[in-house]
């Protein structure tokens, strides 16, 4: 009896220290996970670009984990004629701490259309994680042609000016203009003097 009495503690202490390497097992790994570095893109927002220009785009990741780590942007569904830069550049972000990358967003000659584009993390110990925004390439209008030639100085009324002629400022034309007056009203003022 006195054996059997002995086999049944020794099973029983098997159990405890099974349970307590369980136990152990688990808040090992629990700090494990917990010291490691797990980023999410927390901003990513939706944008409109028309053909042939660059915009820039802020998406901000944060470091949800326990331990820093250097962290770059990766892009999933870029379309064809639309590029971005500024995302190799791997930076440090701390436990808790946010990064917000600027990133350059290049349209080429693409047709109007809009795209879902997904940005992710890589980071070293991070679990992949992705966040989709749209994109939505405009049709180019003949009005924002017509701004754009404008902003380039090219000015429609002036285009028939030959070449030996000066262009003519219209704000100079009326700064002259008024000159003029001023100087007529005053010497008729003297001469009725």
């Amino acid at each position: 009896m006195d054996d059997a009495g002995n086999a049944f503690i020794k099973f029983e202490n098997v159990t405890i220290m099974r349970k307590l390497a369980l136990i152990v097992f688990i808040y090992a790994a629990l700090s494990a996970a917990a010291a490691t570095p797990y980023f999410k893109v927390i901003d990513a927002p939706d944008v409109s670009i028309q053909p042939n220009t660059t915009i820039t785009l802020p998406i901000t990741i944060q470091n949800i984990g326990g331990d820093g780590a250097y962290a770059r942007l990766v892009f999933r569904g870029l379309p064809p004629g639309i590029s971005v830069s500024n995302v190799t550049r791997a930076r440090w972000v701390y436990p808790g701490g946010r990064m917000t990358f600027n990133v350059n967003l290049s349209a080429g000659d693409v047709p109007p259309a809009n795209h879902t584009i997904e940005v992710g993390i890589a980071a070293k110990g991070s679990p992949p994680n992705y966040r989709s925004f749209h994109l939505i390439v405009e049709n180019v209008s003949e009005e924002s042609v017509i701004a754009e030639e404008e902003m380039a100085g090219e000015h429609p009324e002036t285009n028939n000016v030959s070449h030996g002629s000066e262009r003519q400022i219209p704000a100079a034309s009326a700064m002259w203009s008024l000159l003029a007056v001023t100087a007529a009203h005053i010497m008729r003022s003297r001469r009725q003097h």
